[in-house]
């Protein structure tokens, strides 16, 4: 991988140039708290600076809380050059130690919210504590990570991990750089009667597809993807790889893997893997000191259900001595699947693309890909791209959108019209014409919802079946909503940016308050066939910035009046619509 901390820096020079009135957002270490919340977990601009709440060597810097699965990151960052090294002191005390401890004792000082949460939940066995180290340079530590191995074995509920430069980078694009694109590899089971073969000739069936059900120990799952990841083979299918996000690990599976007790029941409690290769091969009889005892070889395998299941399995096993990991886990299996698929073929491939996605969406797997792959998207991406706006629809698009528009003459041209009805300035480089999905699905959120649910559930926007997800496909399909309409919406949204980045407060109007209130009355109570009326106009566009500019910064005078609450904590509040209502019928006439 090239250096991708100039990345790191072009984005943290953006911050401190489009976020100037925060907080200490003009030093490079303090702003490095800003990127990975922004850029890692997908925390909105507006909550970033609340959820910051420490950035020198001790405690925690930043935090984020997953209530629905009951989950809490506490995050640490390091700014540092390239020769920085990690001190292995800092690791055993201030990274793992000091503020669970604080935690654990209800005496964190820092947070209310997270000392709050943690005491909430920290006796429910669904809690998990997820401890993630964020450093810009690739001085990997052995002593280090083994440190890191043997405490996360003996403490299951908290996952300790330190992500390296060359890590973030990955973690950023959601995606494994490919350097082998063939791949052969052993799966292992305790004799031939822990297999079942399906041939279809054999048994004279009419099926496509031959096929085994294997009983396979865990060790040769971890083994496998290790493989994978050593050799760069991209082993989860290209419409899930990016799953392996913020949430790749399932907690439960995690903790039952590392219970010395519990994982011989793992095979009872797991819904089974399934594996799409080229060949499957043979079985074969080998002799060994433990209790597998036969092998075969699958060549190219994908992986297109159970992505969840391999990497909590990787990141369970990767904790134990490599040694010992077959003594450990030896009455430990899954299920696998494994389907033999000529991808030559086209019917076969058509078999591929349906088995793929029957077995992620009957399971409600919810990794951004799969969602940003199904056609509603894509089909956004396409038309807006004629009117002169690029939906980016994961990370890696940027780049991509970037290099086809080195000369942005065409983007101008379509996206004039709407710019200037919006007082937008026109583009002067292709990414100024980029639309962030997420952003995107927020916007539509704050109109159909509220600006409370924009601002607070970011993180649930691009998860398949969560609520928010859903609030925006149905609104994109509703009949009246066209693509002109989605596109007025969000420049509508652009223009409050502008507006508050301009004003003297920075903080007004409150951008997605602004499309709640245009929502709710402009549009009557959230009625989306007001939208292109309401936004035909330069003259009524500005009329509601201008009204919402003022009604906002009377809200927040007066909710901080009323409830003793500053902004940062008024923002994460459901949305007092008295105070609204009144303010709007003091200002309507006024502005």
């Amino acid at each position: 991988m090239g250096n991708f901390k100039n990345q790191i820096d072009e984005d943290i020079k953006y911050y401190q140039q489009e976020f100037s009135y925060v907080n200490n957002i003009e030093k490079n270490e303090w702003a490095f708290n800003f990127w990975v919340l922004d850029k890692l977990f997908s925390v909105d601009e507006e909550l970033i600076e609340s959820k910051i709440v420490e950035y020198h060597d001790l405690g925690i810097d930043a935090y984020e809380i997953y209530e629905d699965t009951k989950e809490v990151y506490l995050i640490q960052n390091k700014y540092y050059s390239d020769n920085t090294p990690l001190s292995s002191e800092y690791i055993k005390n201030d990274f793992l130690l000091r503020a669970i401890t604080a935690l654990e004792n209800g005496t964190y000082p820092k947070s209310e919210e997270l000392q709050k949460f943690f005491s909430k939940y920290k006796s429910n066995p669904d809690f998990s504590v997820k401890l993630q180290l964020f450093i810009t340079n690739n001085n990997e530590s052995k002593e280090i990570d083994d440190y890191i191995k043997k405490f996360n074995s003996e403490h299951p509920k908290y996952i300790a991990k330190v992500f390296y430069l060359n890590d973030i980078e990955s973690r950023y694009y959601d995606e494994t750089k490919v350097r082998q694109k063939n791949f052969s590899t052993k799966l292992e089971s305790i004799n031939k009667g822990t297999i079942l073969n399906i041939k279809n000739e054999a048994y004279k069936m009419a099926n496509i597809l031959d096929a085994r059900y294997a009983l396979t120990p865990v060790v040769s799952l971890y083994r496998l993807y290790r493989e994978a990841i050593e050799k760069g083979y991209p082993i989860f299918e290209k419409n899930i790889r990016e799953y392996l996000g913020n949430k790749g690990i399932n907690s439960n599976i995690y903790k039952t893997l590392l219970d010395k007790e519990e994982r011989k029941n793992f095979f009872y409690y797991n819904n089974g893997i399934t594996i799409i290769c080229d060949k499957i091969g043979s079985i074969n009889t080998v002799s060994t000191s433990s209790n597998l005892n036969v092998v075969y070889t699958i060549d190219n395998p994908q992986i297109v259900n159970g992505c969840q299941t391999v990497n909590s399995i990787y990141e369970a096993l990767d904790n134990i001595d490599s040694k010992d990991l077959e003594k450990e886990f030896k009455d430990t299996f899954v299920m696998v699947k494994i389907l033999e698929i000529n991808r030559q073929d086209a019917k076969e491939e058509n078999l591929y693309k349906n088995i793929v996605r029957y077995n992620n969406s009957q399971n409600s797997i919810d990794e951004k890909t799969f969602v940003a792959n199904t056609d509603i998207f894509i089909r956004l991406q396409t038309e807006f791209e004629k009117k002169g706006f690029i939906l980016l629809i994961k990370q890696s698009d940027s780049n991509k959108y970037s290099s086809k528009y080195k000369t942005i003459s065409e983007l101008q041209k379509n996206a004039s019209e709407r710019l200037t009805r919006f007082n937008l300035p026109n583009f002067k480089k292709a990414s100024d014409s980029f639309i962030k999905l997420e952003k995107f699905l927020q916007v539509i959120n704050a109109f159909a919802s509220g600006g409370y649910i924009a601002y607070v559930k970011k993180s649930t926007m691009l998860k398949f079946g969560s609520e928010t997800y859903q609030t925006a496909i149905n609104f994109i399909k509703n009949g009246n909503v066209t693509n002109d309409v989605l596109l007025d919406l969000f420049m509508l949204y652009l223009k409050a940016e502008q507006t508050k980045k301009e004003s003297e407060d920075k903080r007004s109007p409150i951008p997605y308050y602004l499309i709640d209130c245009f929502a709710k009355y402009e549009c009557k109570d959230r009625k989306v066939d007001f939208i292109s009326s309401e936004l035909s106009d330069s003259s009524k566009i500005l009329h509601i910035v201008k009204l919402y500019k003022a009604v906002s910064s009377a809200y927040s005078k007066e909710y901080a009046k009323k409830f003793s609450v500053d902004y940062n904590k008024m923002i994460k509040q459901n949305v007092n619509y008295e105070i609204l209502d009144n303010l709007r019928d003091t200002l309507k006439d006024v502005i």
